[in-house]
């Protein structure tokens, strides 16, 4: 799998390595991941002090070698292999620091910042691309980087419309190529209008423990953001139990917040199915908006399951407690 020449180059690397290394090989139903598993048993027999612990994701759409808060969705050889080397040695604590004027102000990241950067395994432009923002990744765990090989994952490539690379993605929103600033890209990372995050980095947050920030920051800004409701009826149950978790919070101490998103949650309630039917039925019920009461009485005398009716006359005592 790995070519012998790059064998011997990982092998001199191993050397200075005084600590085991511990990653993770994320697999999936999809038959790419077992080139994944050929290059982490190579990797294996190479350098011993590096342990693989093997994980099946079915939720997952790709294969992923995971390196604390860096996802390689590639096979890092070639060019590409002294970076991903250095991202190892980055887990193992023998970070390399990159330049202060980039990384003084890392701090002030209030929200993870998803990265993206789609490389090439010819492109002469990709390794330099990488090992700055590795370099970024290692400075700042809320900074969460994904490097993409466009050509193995090409529907991928087609999904973000990726035209070239090296190109880098914030969020999936914001896209850079070709020669790439890494002030520029930190400076929009602290920047970032926070309702303008997108779902996957709500969902982050929800994962990390954020829930709580989430609602602080949709309070404070006085609005409910876009890509919030959509996590609340989530297929998930526990990225949608955060985002009830939310909704609750901010019901508590701005109801009239909440009401924006009524209309969404009972247009999703006539569509999905009976376990987020019932949990969206719930969230009518803290919204202590009583227009939801006529609503809520058409269920009960609805044709729905006696689990979904049950949701609805709670929701409504909970609406009208006398």
């Amino acid at each position: 799998m790995i070519p012998e020449k790059e064998k011997k180059q990982i092998a001199d690397w191993s050397q200075t390595l005084k600590d085991d290394i511990r990653i993770h090989m994320i697999s999936t139903e999809d038959e790419r991941s077992q080139t994944f598993k050929d290059f982490c048993d190579d990797l294996m027999r190479i350098v011993p002090k590096i342990k693989i612990k093997r994980e099946k994701d079915e939720g997952s759409t790709s294969p992923t070698i995971q390196i604390g808060n860096v996802g390689y969705q590639a096979i890092p050889t070639g060019k590409e292999l002294e970076p991903f080397l250095s991202a190892l040695a980055d887990s193992g604590g023998q970070a390399q620091k990159g330049p202060l004027s980039v990384h003084k102000n890392l701090h002030q990241i209030q929200v993870p910042a998803l990265l993206k950067v789609y490389i090439t395994p010819h492109c002469p432009f990709c390794p330099v691309t990488v090992k700055q923002l590795l370099r970024l990744a290692a400075a700042s765990e809320s900074i969460k980087l994904t490097i993409i090989d466009g050509a193995f994952f090409p529907e991928k490539a087609a999904s973000d419309n990726i035209q070239s690379a090296p190109t880098v993605l914030l969020d999936d929103q914001f896209y850079w190529t070709g020669s790439i600033q890494m002030e520029e890209i930190v400076d929009m990372i602290i920047n970032r209008d926070p309702s303008r995050l997108s779902a996957l980095s709500l969902k982050t947050m929800f994962e990390e423990g954020g829930a709580l920030e989430v609602a602080r920051m949709m309070l404070e800004s006085g609005k409910i953001f876009p890509a919030f409701t959509e996590l609340m009826v989530h297929t998930k149950w526990p990225v949608r139990l955060a985002a009830m978790m939310v909704f609750e919070t901010i019901a508590e101490e701005n109801n009239t917040l909440v009401h924006h998103t009524l209309p969404y949650l009972w247009d999703c309630f006539l569509t999905t199915e009976d376990t987020v039917k019932g949990d969206i039925l719930y969230l009518l019920g803290k919204s202590g908006d009583k227009g939801m009461i006529p609503k809520l009485e058409t269920v009960l005398n609805g044709p729905y399951g006696v689990d979904v009716k049950e949701a609805a006359q709670e929701a409504l005592e909970a609406l009208n407690p006398n």
